[in-house]
């Protein structure tokens, strides 16, 4: 396995950020404008150099390695799920306080909120990022 070093690369260019008090509507399209190239790009030279390091190996730089690194998750089936909730049980804890429902699993029961209201306290957060804008 072959491990490529390169040191930080320094350059001239740098980001000059506007007050966003003195910014202007069409300041503030630029610059999203902006960040959604960066990001396009960077998506791009991600999945290259991914394709670089699925030949070569590991890339050391700035003091990271690019690399694939293995993560796990746990699958269960419905008998397992309900088996580990015994389990729980035995062990003298309550399973509910450690079983949750995804969004996802939610979404697919295809009940409304009306009728999870009823179980559950709903609980908004509020990410920044992009979103495409809904056709009329």
């Amino acid at each position: 396995m072959q491990t490529l070093v390169n040191e930080k690369v320094k350059t001239s260019d740098e980001i000059i950020l506007m007050n966003p008090k003195d910014m202007t509507m069409e300041d503030a399209v630029n610059f999203a404008n902006k960040i959604a190239f960066i990001e396009s790009g960077l998506k791009k030279m991600k999945d290259h150099l991914k394709l670089f390091v699925e030949l070569n190996g590991p890339v050391e730089a700035g003091g990271v390695v690019w690399d694939k690194h293995p993560s796990n998750s746990w699958k269960f089936t419905s008998q397992s799920k309900k088996e580990f909730a015994e389990m729980i049980a035995i062990e003298g804890m309550n399973p509910w306080e450690y079983l949750s429902f995804s969004a996802n699993d939610l979404k697919k029961l295809g009940w409304d909120d009306a009728v999870l209201s009823q179980y559950a306290e709903s609980k908004t957060t509020h990410s920044f990022r992009s979103k495409k804008v809904e056709s009329k």
